[in-house]
């Protein structure tokens, strides 16, 4: 079994087909599949093959799915990095996840063979507009040359197909194993929880080096739609993405709230038909009610929370169309996984009592790259433990509260910070907020508010408590507040909290 033959499948059921329009030129599915049989034999000429792994760091491209394709069909393991990484942690990305070639563009080369020097494991560079030299091939010489290979290595399903390391928003990324099994079932899952019974027209602009944009590309596999294809982005850039939407007639977006908070305030989105536009998948950070509100007002679509993480792809939880929309929520389990509530004992805790969610079923990964204290503490008692605070509803529908460890105790309540900041939020001159704990002498913890006002506002730090006190019960209320141009974010818009902290 290997995740390749969905897309094998998908092409003998419906033959040759568009599948991607990237800077509006079309790519048949044919075409894309006959590069990945070339990249695959070239990449067996370079001596890699079953188990070794491989990294991409690529902007979104067809290239990036060549690359994905072809490391499958030889057995290889694919590992995508974010091309905006900086050297240091692309460094310690290539050193510890055993890299035996590296997949980049010639933008990027730099930086690549700053942070590969002294790492013996990498063999090859391929670069993108490269050019063949040393220990570096260039990308479109190696598939001129090399023959279409029709083959496809026979994979056992918990082989490895893609190790995907997460944000690194509590220390050092870790290398989540995800396994044929993982991709296929979340693949499926995903799509049997999308109820799309038409041919889908999706804009993709989420890096596929990202847990949400990797599972999206390998779900499109399961659709049978001829008509159905991709819109492609390179970068996310939100005029450029109003163009295609109006061009191309796209029915479906895949985006993080800080997208949508961009395309929400843009200046220019009228000047555009976004008519076709049905549904907004949303994922990978908390959605404020707010923001729920105003974008399917104004835009007159359906959103959709997803909720997942690196470690369980294809999403835990998620929004459908057909089913009841409950504000907070990210809706029901996803089919065959099985969600819980368990308190700081590993007991399950009853409807709307909050506590660790914990996950079971298919899409679980196989664990953390060499580092099994990880990986045995993650997935104790054969559930995967997520280090986020939910509580279910008598329906089954889940509400996120926050992360563990952003959890703020006060004089020994439990305070959630994602509560206090949805409130903050609502306050028509704060853009975004951001709520951390902070040392005090008299509560151990005391409550901290980082906002972002908008434009040409006027804001005082006791407008903001006052505000604030009028919404929840004061113990909750911030004592400080801080006015900050920006926070800081990982690459797909999570605020790293552990860098507020450390700035105050």
């Amino acid at each position: 079994m290997n995740v390749i033959n969905l897309q094998e499948n998908q092409i003998k059921e419906l033959g040759e087909k568009v599948g991607i329009y990237y800077q509006d030129k079309p790519s048949t599915t044919m075409e894309g599949r006959q590069k990945s049989q070339k990249l695959a034999a070239g990449l067996k000429s370079l001596g890699v093959g079953r188990g070794d792994h491989v990294v991409i760091s690529l902007m979104n491209s067809p290239e990036v799915l060549t690359c994905f394709s072809a490391i499958w069909r030889i057995g290889a393991v694919v590992v995508p990095i974010m091309f905006l990484l900086g050297e240091d942690e692309t460094r310690y990305i290539l050193d510890h996840s055993d890299a035996k070639v590296v997949i980049t563009s010639a933008d990027l080369l730099t930086k690549i063979n700053n942070a590969r020097k002294g790492i013996g494991h990498i063999e090859k560079i391929i670069v993108l507009g490269g050019q063949d030299d040393e220990d570096q091939v260039g990308f479109e010489s190696l598939l001129e040359r090399s023959p279409v290979d029709e083959s496809i290595e026979h994979m056992d399903g918990e082989d490895l197909a893609m190790m995907m390391y997460t944000s690194g928003t509590t220390g050092r990324p870790k290398g989540v194993t995800l396994t044929h099994n993982n991709l296929q079932n979340a693949a499926e899952s995903s799509y049997k929880s999308s109820g799309f019974d038409k041919a889908v027209i999706a804009l993709f602009c989420l890096p596929l080096a990202h847990i949400f944009g990797a599972t999206t590309f390998i779900t499109g596999f399961i659709d049978r739609f001829r008509e159905s294809h991709w819109v492609i982005m390179r970068w996310f850039d939100p005029e450029e993405m109003f163009r295609l939407i109006d061009k191309y007639k796209v029915n479906l977006f895949f985006g993080v709230p800080t997208m949508y908070q961009i395309l929400l305030n843009h200046p220019k989105a009228d000047q555009y038909d976004l008519s076709s536009l049905e549904r907004c998948n949303i994922g990978a950070a908390p959605v404020t009610p707010e923001l729920y509100r105003a974008f399917t007002e104004k835009f007159q679509c359906g959103m959709y929370e997803v909720y997942g993480m690196t470690e369980h792809p294809g999403g835990v939880a998620m929004c459908r169309p057909g089913m009841k929309i409950k504000t907070g929520s990210c809706g029901i389990s996803a089919p065959g996984v099985t969600v819980k509530i368990f308190d700081r004992s590993d007991k399950e805790l009853p409807p709307h009592e909050p506590g660790e969610i914990v996950v079971r079923g298919p899409n679980v990964m196989k664990g953390y790259y060499k580092d099994p204290k990880a990986t045995a503490e993650i997935l104790r008692g054969g559930w995967l433990h997520t280090g986020d605070v939910g509580y279910l509803d008598e329906e089954g529908y889940l509400y996120i509260t926050d992360r563990i460890k952003d959890m703020i105790i006060k004089g020994g309540e439990n305070i959630y910070p994602v509560e206090i900041e949805k409130v903050l939020v609502e306050n028509p001159k704060i853009l975004e907020a951001a709520v951390i704990g902070i040392p005090d002498q008299k509560y151990g913890e005391e409550v901290m508010a980082l906002i972002i006002k908008r434009p040409n506002e006027e804001l005082t730090e006791e407008e903001v408590i006052q505000f604030t006190k009028t919404k929840i019960t004061p113990f909750k209320c911030p004592a400080k507040v801080k006015f900050m141009n920006a926070l800081p974010k990982t690459l797909t818009g999570k605020v790293l909290k552990k860098e507020l902290r450390k700035m105050v």
